[in-house]
């Protein structure tokens, strides 16, 4: 009689179990919070840690049948992740854990992107989870998207008149004014146009422009360009200078903006080289920091 009672009290949970299952009665997984954070970080790739909790309320653990995540920005696919084959333990909370690489390689292609956009940008993790309800699947949608903007160019650009001395010389810079050039899978171009007026009695020749761009301390445009415009004693004249952005070294500079907490300290100097009476003088015409942050997983 005992044995008996023992298997009844046995085979009801059993029985109650096999019939949701035959009958397609089993809920629905829920779930309770995503989060994003940002996980390895190495030369190549850097991966977003992302946390399902998930609660079943079945009286049978729920296998997760199938995890895909893809990573866009600006439509630019950037990398993709997946998670291994886990449970949902029966009326439970569980953890799902999925690590999604985004390639470092693909920085170059979506900044051009971002530069083109005037500098905006959007990023967006897309996927789903599928959960076997054994009749039937439950699918459900991960999804993350935030938007970034950033002014790299801020403060390169003034209508404040400034005396500057070269040598002998005195110039006065009238205004100075800096917008984004040419931009291609190889370099970006930095375009800076500069009203200087010569107050010496005798013409000055500005011959090349010497430039230095730095983020994060990471050198991404460094060296000269020619320029060979004289201004006239007591005249003025808009001087057009280009500066160049290796694309080949963004790649580096995302591991250091990502590792700095999404920050981005600017550095850019600009130094026109004059000729007068066959010497050549350096002057400062622009040498501004400044700093950008983002927030890409919206944390």
């Amino acid at each position: 009689m005992k044995a008996a009672k023992i298997l009844i009290a046995f085979l009801i949970p059993v029985l109650f179990i096999g019939c949701c299952i035959q009958e397609g009665k089993l809920g629905e997984p829920e779930i309770r919070g995503i989060s994003h954070e940002w996980g390895e970080i190495t030369t190549s790739t850097t991966e977003i840690i992302t946390r399902i909790d998930v609660y079943n309320p079945n009286p049978v653990s729920l296998p997760l049948k199938d995890i895909l995540t893809e990573i866009y920005m600006n439509n630019i696919k950037m990398g993709e992740g997946s998670a291994l084959k886990a449970e949902i333990k029966a009326n439970s909370e569980s953890s799902i854990v999925i690590s999604t690489e985004l390639e470092n390689g693909r920085i170059p292609e979506w900044w051009v992107s971002h530069i083109k956009n005037n500098e905006k940008s959007r990023m967006n993790v897309k996927g789903y989870l599928v959960f076997d309800l054994k009749i039937t699947e439950f699918k459900y949608p991960i999804e993350l998207s935030n938007p970034v903007k950033t002014d790299i160019l801020a403060g390169l650009s003034s209508d404040t008149p400034q005396k500057i001395n070269a040598g002998p010389i005195t110039l006065t810079i009238n205004s100075i004014e800096s917008h984004w050039g040419e931009v291609s899978k190889d370099y970006t171009e930095i375009i800076t146009l500069a009203t200087i007026h010569n107050d010496n009695l005798i013409p000055v020749t500005i011959t090349k422009l010497n430039y230095l761009v730095e983020m994060n301390g990471i050198k991404i445009g460094e060296g000269s360009s020619d320029v060979a415009t004289i201004i006239q004693p007591k005249s003025g004249a808009t001087l057009t200078f280009a500066t160049k952005l290796d694309n080949k070294m963004l790649d580096e500079w995302w591991v250091s903006h990502i590792k700095n907490g999404e920050r981005t300290k600017v550095k850019i100097v600009l130094q026109p080289v004059i000729e007068v009476t066959g010497e050549r003088f350096r002057f400062t015409l622009a040498e501004k920091e400044s700093e950008f942050i983002t927030n890409l997983l919206g944390g």
